[in-house]
């Protein structure tokens, strides 16, 4: 049989008169293999080129915690519950950590990929997909840190009890994943026009992250500041994340459904003003 004679059938993708090209939810399933490439190149690139690779992962959570330890319960003297404050501060910050790198990382979504998306077609909403799954690879080995500094507490007499409500911990993460999406979507669209937003991302996660009860339980809040607390999704959500693994206070029913509330409503938001930059970007950037 020769070449002439065989008929290969090559994907295509046909772009039509007037067509929108954007992230559909069928686009997203039929290139789910690109998001484990983007997901794999991202999470081995971010450490292939450092001196100490993958030791990384253990020492900057350490080494702030090290330091949360010395400002806020040394000098502070910030209640930190129950919990010894190394622990305390490390469960805060690993899991801020993972928050802020996917907000920060999603805003950046058309400014750091424009000469890809001009060049092919796949959907864009791919890029912060792969970011928040980069970031839940990133944390699993912290979280990992966090249970060995635990065994070396129970180890030396202090004990630390883990709860059963452990099944909570990853609808806990897929909420924050959710609001960090939705929210990083919603500057990536708005970059497009305003690129100095990008500045002001840092600032606003690092003043965030203060209100958000890393560094402190609720408990030790103001009680004429409670309300601002409760309009914090992420304060909410670090609570629960902490009584899913040591059943400290939590998140009352109220709190908690306004969080998700708000989660819901900045996801949609975002979500919808990021398809429609998608579709104009590219006369902008």
């Amino acid at each position: 049989m020769s070449a002439s004679q065989i008929n290969v059938s090559k994907p295509s993708y046909v772009v039509e008169p007037g067509k929108l090209l954007h992230s559909h939810p069928r686009d997203l399933w039929a290139y789910r293999e690109l998001f484990v490439l983007l997901v794999k190149r991202d999470f081995v690139a971010a450490y292939k080129q450092t001196a100490l690779g993958p030791f990384w992962f253990f020492i900057q959570p350490f080494i702030a915690s090290l330091t949360f330890l010395i400002v806020f319960s040394q000098i502070a003297r910030l209640s930190t519950t129950d919990l010894p404050p190394l622990v305390f501060y490390m469960s805060g910050i690993i899991v801020w950590n993972f928050f802020s790198n996917c907000v920060s990382q999603v805003a950046y979504t058309f400014l750091l990929n424009a000469p890809v998306f001009r060049k092919i077609y796949f959907p864009r909403l791919i890029m912060p997909l792969s970011q928040i799954g980069t970031n839940v690879l990133n944390f699993i080995p912290q979280l990992g840190v966090l249970f060995l500094l635990i065994g070396f507490y129970n180890l030396s007499g202090r004990g630390i009890a883990l709860t059963p409500w452990l099944f909570a911990l990853p609808l806990t993460l897929g909420l924050m994943a959710l609001l960090a999406l939705g929210l990083g979507c919603l500057i990536a669209a708005a970059t497009v026009k305003y690129r100095d937003l990008t500045i002001v991302v840092g600032y606003m996660l690092n003043l965030w992250m203060y209100g958000s009860l890393v560094i402190c339980p609720r408990s030790a809040v103001p009680p004429n500041l409670s309300w601002l607390v409760t309009l914090n999704p992420m304060a909410s959500f670090v609570e629960c994340y902490r009584s899913s693994l040591f059943g400290t206070e939590h998140a009352q029913g109220g709190p908690l459904m306004i969080a998700t509330a708000i989660t819901l409503l900045l996801a949609a938001v975002g979500l919808a003003c990021f398809k429609r930059a998608e579709r104009t970007f590219t006369d902008n950037i």
